[in-house]
């Protein structure tokens, strides 16, 4: 098996809920606890925070540079990036070792169901600055994208709520009328949760419209990758 590399720590919530599901998708499958070894470079979140805020991403993509180095040097055979939002960053990355991408893992998640649309939720980052819409296009997938002001909404309720671990009734009665909304105007889409705290969300109650959790699917095909239940021909479309 290949060994799992993890950039994490953005949020903390993020960097357990990767760990815990490739193991426990090991356990369900194999019924053994001969998970993949698993390398986690986890960063000092509040550092990230201020970088996004001073719209300082080439300082994040030369930080991020160093974590993807670590992992490699402590043997992971491929990584991951337990965010969305810093997937912004990644053109300007040369990792030493494969990134296995959110977006990648999205649209192959998408074809699996058989959705070609999604309405984009997360950051205020993922949601206005363009690069994720533009990742999923790129792979097929159209993008809606909620106004201005729900996009304001969801950014609070993920910094000051969620990354704290903080799940309210206001904010998932929020989440639900802002997308149950959108998802009722485009009923052949699925609730993208392109942030990967706003699965806490779901958690809380299931909701009345589709969605894909890009934290479980990216979690989910990585482990697919480590244990060669798929290879990167199947999931990209193109040898890695």
């Amino acid at each position: 098996m290949k060994t799992i590399g993890i950039v994490g720590g953005m949020s903390p919530e993020s960097t357990w809920v990767y760990y815990q599901a490739i193991v426990q998708q090991h356990l369900a499958t194999f019924n053994l606890h001969t998970y993949p070894r698993i390398v986690v470079a986890s960063v000092s979140f509040q550092a990230y925070i201020d970088r996004m805020n001073r719209g300082d991403w080439a300082e994040i993509a030369a930080h991020l540079q160093s974590e993807f180095q670590a992992l490699a040097n402590a043997g992971a055979d491929f990584a991951v990036l337990a965010t969305n939002t810093m997937h912004k960053v990644l053109p300007m990355l040369k990792s030493p070792i494969p990134i296995f991408d959110i977006f990648s893992a999205v649209a192959y998640g998408a074809r699996q169901a058989h959705v070609n649309q999604v309405i984009l939720t997360g950051t205020r980052f993922t949601m206005q600055d363009g690069f994720y819409a533009d990742g999923l296009a790129a792979r097929g997938l159209r993008v809606i994208v909620p106004e201005a002001e729900a996009q304001a909404e969801i950014h609070r309720m993920i910094f000051e709520e969620l990354i704290r671990g903080i799940v309210s009734p206001q904010a998932v009665k929020n989440f639900d009328q802002i997308v149950g909304s959108l998802y009722r105007e485009n009923p052949d889409s699925a609730v993208l949760l392109a942030c990967t705290e706003l699965e806490l969300l779901t958690r809380a109650r299931l909701p009345a419209y589709p969605f894909l959790d890009t934290t479980a699917l990216h979690a989910n095909l990585a482990w697919q990758l480590a244990t060669d239940q798929l290879s990167w021909q199947d999931v990209l479309g193109n040898p890695k």
